[in-house]
């Protein structure tokens, strides 16, 4: 289901509804600390160079860089994430849950 990217394109009028998080059990990530992929030689050693510049280590700076990607685009995956619940005639929660229960397993 979700091997493909989800565009936006099929309701053009979709409004955002922030989602109600009070409406969401998370279950416990299997991982709660993910593995970033593979790095070319010179962005890995960006990283290390820029870490030890700004005194962070290096899994500080992969968290903060996710926290700012989901803090920018989260809005756009939300959307996506409405589109997919509209599909199966659920909430936005429950599909949110849905998805992470998949992966949880």
């Amino acid at each position: 289901m979700h091997d493909k990217e989800i565009g936006l394109g099929e309701d053009p009028n979709l409004e955002y509804i922030p989602m109600d998080w009070n409406k969401v059990t998370l279950p416990s990530p299997k991982n709660p600390r993910p593995q970033v992929g593979e790095l070319s030689d010179l962005d890995y050693w960006k990283l290390v160079v820029a870490s030890k510049l700004i005194r962070k280590s290096i899994a500080a700076m992969l968290q903060t860089a996710v926290l700012t990607y989901l803090a920018r685009n989260w809005e756009e995956h939300e959307k996506r994430l409405t589109v997919e619940a509209n599909k199966e005639g659920i909430t936005s929660e429950e599909m949110f849950v849905k998805i992470a229960q998949e992966d949880s397993r």
